[in-house]
């Protein structure tokens, strides 16, 4: 059985606009989903807006390195 200090975080992705590339990125959330709230903090660190994305966003926007080098981290410990 897995101890509950040793369960990995729940986290979801989300596109979200990112106003210094002026395009989408593709950031972690800690969580289960996306609740509609109007913005929230990045596994990485930064808040974002956050808006329902479009299938085009999801095809386009591509990954944080930070965000997804954060979680490969905390996976290994």
């Amino acid at each position: 059985m897995i101890e509950p200090e040793q369960r990995v975080q729940r986290h979801y992705w989300l596109p979200t606009p990112d106003p210094d590339k002026q395009a989408f990125v593709r950031h972690a959330f800690r969580g289960r989903r996306w609740e509609s709230q109007a913005s929230d903090d990045t596994v990485c660190g930064k808040q974002v807006a956050m808006a329902k994305p479009s299938e085009m966003d999801w095809c386009t926007a591509p990954t944080c390195t930070d965000c997804n080098e954060t979680l490969i981290g905390e996976q290994r410990r």
